[in-house]
This record gives C-alpha cells, structure tokens and sequence, in this order.
C-alpha cells in the first residue's frame, strides 16, 4: 500500500509539471518563432527551476540522503555521465548531484533507440 506522503508527493510533482507547462512554458512559444536560442534560454532555466522541488522534496520531506562518490565535476568542463536504470526513479536521484554542482540547468539527456519511439519519452 502506498503511503499517504509518497502519493501526495507524486500527484504534487503531476499537477505542478502539467500546470507549469500550460502557465510556464506555454507563454513564451511565440519566441520560439522569433529566436530558438531565446526560447531554449528562457526553457531551461524555467525547468531547471522546476527540477529543484523534487530534489526539495526528496530530500526535505522524504528524507532521502544522496552520497556522491567518485570522480568529481570539474568546473567548465563538460561531463558525460551514464546510467544504467537500476530503478525507476534513478533520474531525480540524478538531479539531487547535479544541484549540487550547479550543472541543473544545463543536463542534456539522451535515450536509447528502443524508447525514442515512445510517445512522452
């Protein structure tokens, strides 16, 4: 059975991406016509902004402490990391290294060619 806290964390994380993207994002295509580079400017900073309450809620009402090991970010440097999916929720432990570096904004994700051709991925 789910826990209360857990289920109001996931449908806190579904509304605020549906709605932030209707309010957020949805506002600032018409430059997207103008200026892509504006538009993916503007895009990235208001998701990295967003990236920031599950790693807030993870850590601040969940609990859950991250330890980072290995070789560090180098700053100005760039950085491939890769994963391998052990869980399903691997990503947003991802996020929780990368605010910590200052690298948030800037994450790029690639998928393998079996998921490109899923609808939402």
């Amino acid at each position: 059975m789910l826990s209360l806290k857990g289920t109001l964390i996931l449908l806190l994380l579904f509304f605020s991406s549906f709605f932030g993207s209707i309010f957020m994002l949805a506002p600032f295509l018409p430059v997207m016509l103008l200026s892509t580079s504006v538009y993916r400017w503007i895009t990235d900073r208001i998701v990295a902004v967003w990236l920031t309450l599950p790693v807030a809620l993870l850590e601040m009402v969940l609990g859950v402490r991250v330890v980072i090991t290995g070789d560090g970010f180098v700053p100005g440097e760039r950085s491939v990391i890769i994963m391998n999916h052990r869980t399903r929720l691997d990503w947003m432990y991802m996020w929780n290294c990368l605010l910590r570096y200052s690298y948030l904004r800037m994450e790029k994700i690639c998928l393998k060619s079996s998921l490109k051709s899923i609808p939402g991925f």
